[in-house]
């Protein structure tokens, strides 16, 4: 496939695609429906849910826009180790594939760090 290495729409459609679920998952700390209940059964205190939204959704948002993109993407990677091995044990019956899912979506951001976001990003404006 000549001509498509590097291409900055692909790379925009990339960034967008992979951290969709982040950026709309971070919606619910706009409407104030952050699920803190379970996230407490599992050990952990509201405020890092709190924090975990707000890394969702604004590190979400930065990686669409292409804004210190590695930065974000780096955070969105320790979000998601935090989730796997909190949330979606590999070792509990039902768990494994949810957990190589999170996985796989830190092999995505590792590739958008080593990358980087490409022509079409505020990061490549401000160059």
């Amino acid at each position: 496939m000549t001509g498509t290495a590097n291409n900055p729409y692909l790379l925009l459609v990339g960034r967008i695609l992979l951290v969709l679920i982040y950026f709309m998952g971070g919606f619910a700390l706009l409407t104030g429906d952050v699920p803190t209940g379970y996230a407490a059964s599992q050990g952990v205190p509201a405020f890092a849910v709190w924090i975990g939204f707000a890394i969702k959704l604004f590190g979400g948002f930065a990686v669409i826009i292409g804004f210190l993109t590695r930065i974000a993407a780096l955070l969105l990677i320790l979000f998601t180790l935090g989730t796997a091995f909190i949330f979606h044990p590999f070792w509990v019956e039902g768990e494994w594939n949810t957990f190589w899912k999170e996985i796989s979506m830190i092999g995505g951001l590792l590739v958008l760090v080593a990358v980087g976001p490409g022509a079409l990003s505020v990061d490549e404006r401000n160059k």
